[in-house]
């Protein structure tokens, strides 16, 4: 049941997602169950210009289980670790079966603009991102620079 949901995930991804819309998204190779994505840091954000990568793995339990789901691209964020793993409530608790890849994709891109210091992976930036907004900005764009593609012009 798992592969014929993910192959309509599949399909939902090809009509609804474009590259102009700043994300994609599919399978590796030819493996229904390991994803590849991005997204494109938002244009409000220290995230901006960068194109963030990440790694979608869906179980036989998908939809009832969430996919897990990680940033291969360094990021400095409050809620994703030094390993990428990103530390959100709608892919843990608060997962509903349907959320499709395209929710998962937008809600990260909207954890970009406004990242929940409340429950955060990395504390230490939580308390940055809260106590000196502008050093943190600086230091997320400094790692958007470095590890995500982003160019000055």
């Amino acid at each position: 049941m798992a592969l014929k949901l993910i192959r309509k995930q599949l399909e939902l991804v090809h009509n609804e997602l474009r590259l102009e819309d700043g994300f994609s998204a599919g399978p590796l190779e030819d493996d229904l169950l390991h994803w590849q994505a991005s997204i494109q840091g938002p244009a409000d954000s220290p995230y901006a210009g960068g194109q963030f990568w990440l790694k979608i793995q869906f179980s036989a339990d998908y939809p009832l289980k969430p996919p897990k789901v990680w940033f291969s691209t360094k990021i400095f964020h409050p809620n994703v670790d030094e390993k990428g793993k990103i530390c959100v409530d709608f892919l843990l608790s608060e997962w509903k079966p349907s959320f499709t890849v395209m929710y998962i994709l937008q809600a990260l891109c909207s954890l970009l603009l406004h990242p929940n210091a409340d429950n955060p992976a990395v504390p230490q930036i939580a308390d940055m991102y809260q106590k000196d907004r502008e050093k943190f900005d600086a230091t997320a764009r400094q790692w958007t620079e470095q590890y995500a593609g982003l160019h000055q012009s």
